[in-house]
């Protein structure tokens, strides 16, 4: 379930909610940090303004979507199909909008499954877009990345027609290629068959739901304060990063989905630039016993395969001219996250 201070944050936006009145809106990976919140605001949105909305939260796992929606699903409007993305979706009646939020996004699948995440990427955009054109869907919504911009060594921050170079030889660019990829499906899309599409690249997205056990170095970090372990850096920890809440981003892609004119929209809290090794040191100073310490990976220790090229800074003047803004600084939006594994170990 999303806290009720997460919706809260995401409602503090200016989005054009009767966008939605009268619609079907299918999102996919609705078990992810991304798409239970999407399917949650909806939710919260239909109730408060009577907007006769029908929502699909697609996901293989059944049981999670089950836990995760709870009492939603006794909702007379909102059901579930669960499925792997990969397969052609089946849905008899009308889809106005998707969310296609679904996707290997971790270093783990990066390191271990490169074949998967791509062919995950490719066939299960391909079948949302074969399911827009054969539903004469109004509106599709892709989620990707930063990283398709490339390595960047300007010191100005990317903008939404700025890109760099990927180097293809490498299996860790099985996920950047995959998304360059699906956008140009979705430009191919529009140009053939005429389906509408706005996406969203974001920056290093996080908060209650993420798994402690991908591969990214803040699960890791996380992982280890709720361990009482020390936490081990892999580099030198100079490589700076941005870094926005779950929800500051969630409020982003519906203000961009409501008002945005543009295909795409960069979404970062550029406010929350940090090295990892800062970042690392902030999450351990949330160790409420202060045990846990920071310190540098001896010879050999590095078990993920990590991103080969310097990542940019993302240019967010385009979604913030819509009026979106960030709510949630690092430090709170860390302790929200370290919170809520905090109180499901309790609660179990």
């Amino acid at each position: 379930m999303v806290e009720q201070r997460d919706i809260d944050i995401i409602f503090r936006n200016p989005i054009n909610w009767e966008r939605f009145r009268n619609k079907t809106i299918l999102v996919t990976g609705a078990t992810g940090r991304l798409g239970m919140y999407i399917v949650e605001a909806l939710i919260k949105a239909d109730i408060d303004w009577n907007l006769s909305l029908n929502i699909l939260a697609l996901a293989r796992d059944e049981k999670k979507l089950r836990q995760l929606l709870g009492n939603s699903l006794e909702l007379p409007n909102v059901h579930i199909l669960v499925q792997d993305i990969t397969e052609p979706i089946q849905w008899k009646t009308d889809i106005h909008y998707i969310f296609h939020t679904a996707g290997a996004a971790s270093p783990l699948d990066f390191t271990n499954y490169p074949v998967d995440t791509l062919w995950g990427h490719v066939q299960g955009t391909r079948n949302i877009l074969e399911l827009a054109r054969k539903k004469g869907s109004q509106k599709v919504m892709y989620v990707s990345t930063v990283e398709i911009y490339g390595q960047w060594e300007k010191d100005i921050g990317i903008r939404e027609d700025d890109m760099g170079p990927i180097h293809c030889d490498e299996a860790r660019a099985c996920y950047p290629e995959a998304k360059r990829l699906c956008e140009a499906m979705l430009a191919s899309y529009e140009k053939q068959y005429g389906i509408s599409y706005i996406g969203v690249r974001l920056c290093h997205t996080f908060g209650p739901g993420i798994s402690l056990d991908d591969g990214r170095a803040f699960s890791e970090f996380i992982r280890n304060v709720i361990n009482e372990e020390d936490i081990v850096l892999q580099t030198d920890g100079s490589a700076m990063r941005t870094y926005t809440y779950v929800a500051d981003a969630v409020g982003a892609m519906l203000v961009a989905f409501t008002k945005g004119k543009e295909h795409y929209y960069n979404i970062a809290n550029v406010e929350n630039l940090i090295s990892i090794r800062d970042l690392a040191e902030l999450i351990a100073s949330l160790d409420i016993k202060g045990n846990v310490k920071v310190r540098y990976a001896d010879t050999g220790e590095q078990k993920f395969n990590y991103l080969p090229f310097k990542l940019g800074i993302m240019n967010v003047d385009k979604i913030v001219e819509l009026g979106w803004k960030p709510y949630v600084g690092l430090k709170d939006a860390f302790q929200y996250t370290l919170d809520s594994f905090l109180q499901r170990n309790k609660a179990d």
